[in-house]
């Protein structure tokens, strides 16, 4: 009998701690105080992907909390960008507060209340990123792979491979607006959309630098992702399989991708692959007694020129142009100037020839409706100076060839070296 009395105090004394959180004894009767209950937070409501959309610089945190034994209301309030959020407030009466926030932060808050006989009693642990409905912040991310594995047989990182810059792009003028370049990185991250101007831009890519295997080179293939974030909003993967590869590495050359028309806080996106590359300039007029065929770029060198002395070449010298016919040039706006450099081969009755080599100079007239340009050049094959012997054996005027070129459509009236048709058995055997 004495054991079961001992276990009813037992389970007596059990019931008690689950229901009183505090007492007192009064007169040698026992009074319940209840403690507080567990704060819920009731604002701010936070989206699914724990966003929380505000205006202004301040949020305002809410939560709910009772307590039948009328204690004072003394709440620690505790917030911050630590997962352990700091004490904010100390003995606050309010169960509201208004906190400061700043675009794109996570934060995280609680509180606590020590009732009038020492029972604490805490909330969770609450967390939101703030996010500013009136102008939030949308990132690019570029990330990049590549096949230079089955390409050229080396594994490597694609920062080492090749190194891309992310450009925004005005497409009224194809101007570069901004741009995310991490240098001697294959990846880019771009956060500076939300101080655009309203209006489209296209999102695009080009090479900064790419990496020179020498005798294992072989263009390499590149695989571009872009992944574009709004909190809250948009969360959005284009991915470009083989979209370019390495072989122009630098920036007169340009592969765009996506087009983002902003409004506001609004970002419309839509995918528009396209390449830009450097425009190709025909020049009409006479070149060495012959109708021009030259054309100026530009590649990754410089400024190019393609076509001097085809004409001559095919006709008065009865050589086939198989490999080259392309030049780098520089210019100042009024003179221009071509170095001595390899130029083309070419085939005589099928034997293949000594290299060509160029060089040359020319004036830029830009005074008229259409900029007239003229190169006095010369081909050197060995030691054998083409433009010299042109000129000992009467076949032009000068030792060199003039080339006499414009951009008007019209051309320019014929302007002949003088050339007389030449006798293949005067022509120097150097082969």
């Amino acid at each position: 009998m004495k054991r079961k009395n001992i276990l009813i105090i037992m389970l007596l004394l059990v019931s008690g701690l689950l229901t009183m959180q505090s007492c007192k004894q009064e007169d040698g009767v026992f009074e319940v105080k209840q403690a507080f209950t567990q704060p819920v937070a009731t604002s701010p409501v936070v989206n699914a992907d724990g966003t929380l959309f505000f205006t202004g610089s301040t949020v305002d945190l809410t939560w709910t909390s009772e307590n039948t034994g009328g204690d004072a209301v003394a709440w620690d309030v505790y917030f911050g960008t630590g997962k352990s959020p700091a004490l904010l407030q100390s003995a606050y009466n309010k169960q509201t507060i208004t906190v400061d926030v700043i675009d794109g932060q996570t934060y995280y808050w609680r509180v606590e209340i020590l009732d009038s006989r020492g029972v604490k009693t805490s909330s969770e642990t609450y967390s939101f990123t703030a996010v500013n409905g009136t102008n939030p912040k949308m990132i690019i991310a570029l990330t990049t792979t590549t096949d230079v594995l089955s390409s050229i047989g080396v594994d490597l990182a694609p920062k080492d491979v090749v190194d891309m810059r992310l450009l925004i792009v005005d497409p009224s003028d194809n101007s570069i607006v901004d741009f995310a370049n991490t240098s001697k990185s294959a990846d880019a991250l771009y956060e500076n959309f939300k101080n655009l101007p309203d209006g489209d831009y296209i999102i695009a890519v080009d090479l900064l630098a790419t990496l020179d295997f020498g005798d294992l080179n072989a263009p390499v293939t590149l695989n571009l992702t872009l992944d574009f974030t709004q909190l809250g909003i948009i969360n959005e993967k284009m991915e470009f399989a083989s979209v370019m590869t390495n072989e122009t590495p630098c920036s007169v050359f340009r592969t765009n991708l996506a087009k983002v028309t902003k409004v506001g806080a609004v970002y419309t996106i839509t995918r528009e692959v396209s390449y830009v590359t450097p425009p190709v300039v025909t020049w009409f007029g006479d070149d060495g007694g012959y109708t021009s065929e030259v054309t100026t770029s530009q590649n990754c060198t410089g400024q190019i020129m393609t076509g001097l002395v085809f004409g001559w070449m095919s006709d008065f010298w009865g050589e086939v142009i198989v490999s080259g016919g392309t030049c780098v040039y520089t210019d100042n706006g009024a003179t221009l100037d071509i170095a001595n450099q390899v130029y083309c081969q070419t085939t005589y009755k099928g034997a293949l020839q000594t290299p060509y080599h160029i060089q040359g100079t020319g004036v830029i007239d830009n005074s008229g409706p259409y900029t007239l340009m003229t190169i006095e050049y010369t081909l050197i094959q060995g030691t054998f100076d083409l433009g010299q012997w042109m000129f000992d054996y009467g076949y032009a005027t000068k030792p060199t060839f003039t080339a006499v070129l414009t951009l008007d459509p019209a051309g320019l009236p014929k302007k002949s070296q003088g050339h007389k048709t030449l006798n293949l058995n005067d022509k120097p055997v150097l082969k």
